[in-house]
């Protein structure tokens, strides 16, 4: 027996259950009729997919029907019941060879003034917008206060969202190319101490969107470590989040000093 077949038997079966008797009246067989069709409108949408194959592009089937009396609405209520309508639907879209979305909503709806006895609509739910980002926070400026070493500026202010620290001024590959510059750098060869800083050692970065200053470790030699109210805090190398900077925080690029302070 085919779906179409089996899908009039169980309407027949249906209406007997609700109203009793014989189905055979013109109304109850123009409404089966029109269940049927519905459900071929719903297939006749489907399309061609990415890979050739069949495939119903929607995920929600709204029936709009003509009820001009409340005999009638009865009768087409007890057949476009939403729940078996929408098993309908997927076996007839199975028996179509059509692949069918895994969700779909069916929904019958009865217009006063319909302008046709049916009409079957089919749509793709809008898909569901993320929030906007929240507003960044203006960037906070913050000094940096060389402790220990010998760097181009003793009081530095930070206050652009990306601060390279470094041994020299400018970074140069092995063709000479200059492949990075420093905004606060320790002068090669001075001392003991400045020679512990790589020649890329670190960089800060302003955070917009917590309104935070963190650290990163670009790999240097001997590393980069915060102590924290007496806690060593280790900065990893190549870290993607880095670490979180606090006031009265002190780097130790390798042996020199820096603390961090509030503009």
């Amino acid at each position: 027996m085919s779906l179409l077949k089996r899908i009039e038997k169980t309407l027949d079966e249906r209406l007997r259950g609700i109203f009793g008797g014989s189905t055979d009246e013109p109304a109850s067989s123009e409404a089966i009729e029109l269940y049927r069709a519905a459900l071929d409108q719903v297939a006749a949408r489907a399309s061609v997919g990415k890979r050739g194959n069949r495939v119903f592009p929607f995920d929600r089937v709204r029936v709009e029907l003509e009820a001009s009396s409340p005999e009638r609405r009865a009768l087409l209520e007890a057949l476009f019941a939403p729940e078996q309508m929408l098993a309908d639907v997927r076996s007839s879209l199975v028996e179509a060879g059509v692949e069918a979305p895994e969700e779909i909503a069916v929904t019958v709806e009865y217009p006063e003034n319909p302008a046709v006895e049916m009409r079957v609509i089919c749509e793709k739910a809008p898909e569901a917008q993320a929030p906007p980002p929240p507003p960044e926070i203006p960037l906070v400026p913050m000094r940096l206060i060389t402790l220990a070493g010998a760097s181009s500026a003793v009081d530095f202010l930070a206050d652009r969202p990306h601060i390279n620290l470094g041994r020299v001024h400018e970074v140069q590959d092995a063709m000479g190319r200059t492949v990075r510059r420093n905004d606060l750098t320790f002068a090669e060869g001075a001392d003991e101490i400045t020679a512990t800083v790589s020649r890329a050692h670190a960089h800060l970065r302003f955070d917009g969107a917590s309104g935070d200053w963190r650290i990163y470790d670009d790999g240097s030699s001997v590393g980069t470590v915060i102590f924290r109210d007496g806690k060593r805090i280790d900065v990893p190398p190549h870290a993607a989040r880095g670490v979180r900077l606090l006031p009265g925080d002190e780097i130790y690029l390798g042996q020199a000093r820096l603390r961090c302070d509030c503009a």
